[in-house]
């Protein structure tokens, strides 16, 4: 997929440094430190990833560690957090995803994310979450923590999240507390 080839060439041209690895596994990758080489280390990192030379995806990042867990398999960490900005095929944003930490696995197509997760579309739809797992290949974002979603509407509270990255398609199981706001008049 042109994405992936993006990201490996991205990946090559940032600068080279040595880290390690914080977090060895997520959600069932399972990754030691020994199983993995960090192969360099970027501050103030802007990657945007096309496809046919338009805008899918824009991360950016404070710091970007790429790791090497095998011949094929490339994982870029953002220890100190992430803006991810979603355009649609109109170059539109699409929405936009902040956190404190995330890792993305390259041949996967999945990027996980943690601590003060927020995730909003341009309807200003927004997701709260403790994490969340994205994947790219299916559109899909998904999470068995809690997370609040929030719109004009109300606001619902619950695990089990299946959602796209626009939320149009939105589904939430487990449900703790909801509000539906409105409008007397």
């Amino acid at each position: 997929m042109r994405i992936r080839f993006v990201l490996n060439l991205c990946l090559f041209l940032s600068g080279v440094l040595i880290s390690c690895v914080e977090d060895n596994k997520i959600n069932g990758l399972k990754y030691s430190n020994n199983e993995t080489q960090s192969l360099e280390t970027s501050t103030g990192v802007t990657l945007n990833f096309s496809d046919l030379g338009k805008s899918k995806l824009l991360l950016k990042a404070p710091k970007l560690i790429k790791l090497m867990a095998d011949q094929e398999q490339l994982i870029m960490e953002c220890p100190e957090g992430l803006e991810l900005i979603f355009y649609d095929s109109l170059m539109q944003v699409e929405s936009v995803l902040v956190a404190d930490y995330g890792k993305l696995f390259s041949n996967e197509q999945q990027l996980f994310v943690r601590e003060n997760v927020v995730f909003n579309n341009r309807n200003l739809d927004t997701l709260f979450a403790e994490e969340l797992e994205i994947d790219f290949a299916k559109d899909s974002v998904y999470s068995e923590k809690l997370v609040t979603f929030s719109n004009s509407e109300g606001k619902i509270k619950g695990t089990k999240l299946k959602a796209n990255s626009n939320f149009t398609f939105f589904q939430l199981s487990d449900v703790s507390e909801s509000h539906v706001n409105y409008d007397l008049q």
